[in-house]
């Protein structure tokens, strides 16, 4: 009974120290993922609705009218300087 319990604590000493010894080897750089893009599958028929075509479409026009303003004023400034 002795001999079997200084095998077992033998062979689990050895055990926990090859553990300890390897772990600083098995610690690893996370993997670096690209971020997740949701995509949505729709059906294309004869007609197709898309939910957030017309909010889209208001944005898109907002932004269109806010790089008319700045050409605009931009054109501005440069006329001014020309007459400077």
């Amino acid at each position: 009974m002795i001999k079997s319990l200084i095998y077992s604590l033998t062979f689990h000493s050895i055990m926990i120290l090859l553990t300890i010894l390897s772990l600083p080897f098995m610690l690893r750089e996370p993997i670096d993922l690209p971020p997740i893009v949701s995509l949505e599958l729709i059906q294309i028929s004869d007609k197709t609705y898309i939910p957030y075509a017309p909010k889209a479409r208001k944005i898109i026009e907002e932004k269109k009218k806010k790089e008319k303003k700045k050409k605009k004023k931009i054109k501005k400034k440069k006329k001014r300087k020309k007459k400077d």
